[in-house]
C-alpha cells in the first residue's frame, strides 16, 4: 500500500489494538484499544474500499465509518456463531481480516484510478457533531455494558417438577423429571407414591440447569389405571412440600 499513508496507519493501528487488547489483563484498559477496532476501523476500511474513486466529505466518511463498524459486529456475530465459536480471539481474527482486506481493496482502486486520499479532516455542524458524539456514546455503554457480569444475588430462581407418559408405553410407563434452574446448587429429596405404595425415594444434589430424571412402570400385579403422586422436598424444609403433581399409569392388558 504504498503511498497509501491513512491505509497503512489503521493497519497498524488494528494490529496494534488488537495485540493490546488481547494481552492486557486489565478489562477497562483492553476495552480502550477494543473500541478503536470494534467501533471505526472496520468501517473506514470499508468506506475507503467502497469509495476510493469517488471521495466523501468528511462527516459523511467518518458517520459511515461508524455505521458500517457496527454492522459489521452484527454481522460478524453471525458468522462466528455458525463457525462454531464467539470469544476474543475469533473476534480479533475476523476484525483483522475484514481491515486488512479492505484497506488491500482500497489501495488497488486507488491505485487504479490515480487518486491518493489524505486522512479526512472533519468539518462537523453543531448538529452533526451531537450525533456523532451520542452514537458513539451509545455504542461504548453497550460495549461496556456487554463486557460486563451483573450480579444476580436478588435473582429469583426456580424448580421444575414433571410427570410425563413415555411414547409408545400405552400408559403404561412414564417419566418423573427434576431440573433446577436456582441461583446456587440444592439438595432435594424426591418421593414417589404409585397407588398407596411409596415406590421411590431418592436424594440428589442439582446445579443450576442441571435435571434428574427418574423412570417408572406399572407395578407387576396392577389392574386398571392407577395413580402417581411425585413430591418433591428440599433438605433445609423436609417437613415442606416444594413441589407436588400427580398423573396415572395404566397396566398393560393382560398383565393380571
Amino acid at each position: 500500500m504504498k503511498g497509501q499513508g491513512d491505509l497503512r496507519l489503521v493497519g497498524a493501528a488494528a494490529l496494534l489494538c488488537t495485540l493490546l487488547a488481547l494481552l492486557i489483563p486489565i478489562d477497562g484498559v483492553a476495552l480502550v484499544f477494543a473500541i478503536p477496532l470494534l467501533l471505526f476501523l472496520p468501517g473506514y476500511a470499508i468506506t475507503a474500499a467502497a469509495f476510493a474513486k469517488r471521495p466523501l466529505p468528511a462527516p459523511q466518511f467518518l458517520l459511515l465509518s461508524l455505521s458500517l463498524s457496527l454492522a459489521t459486529l452484527a454481522l460478524g456475530g453471525l458468522v462466528l456463531n455458525y463457525l462454531g465459536g464467539i470469544h476474543p480471539l475469533s473476534w480479533a481474527l475476523l476484525l483483522l481480516l475484514v481491515i486488512f482486506a479492505a484497506c488491500r481493496v482500497a489501495a488497488v482502486r486507488r491505485r487504479t484510478s490515480g487518486k491518493r486520499l489524505r486522512l479526512p479532516r472533519p468539518r462537523l455542524s453543531g448538529l452533526q457533531a451531537a450525533m456523532l458524539l451520542g452514537t458513539v456514546a451509545a455504542a461504548v455503554l453497550a460495549l461496556v455494558l456487554a463486557s460486563r457480569s451483573v450480579p444476580a444475588d436478588d435473582a429469583l430462581g426456580y424448580t421444575q417438577l414433571w410427570i410425563l407418559p413415555q411414547p409408545g408405553s400405552a400408559d403404561s410407563e412414564a417419566q418423573v423429571g427434576v431440573r433446577s434452574q436456582q441461583q446456587t446448587s440444592v439438595d432435594y429429596d424426591l418421593r414417589v407414591r404409585i397407588g398407596d405404595d411409596l415406590v421411590l425415594r431418592r436424594s440428589f444434589r442439582l446445579g443450576p440447569g442441571e435435571t434428574r430424571l427418574v423412570k417408572l412402570r406399572t407395578p407387576l400385579g396392577t389392574e386398571g389405571t392407577v395413580p402417581v403422586v411425585a413430591t418433591l422436598l428440599r433438605h433445609n424444609r423436609p417437613f415442606q412440600v416444594y413441589r407436588r403433581v400427580k398423573g396415572s399409569l395404566t397396566a398393560p392388558r393382560g398383565s393380571g
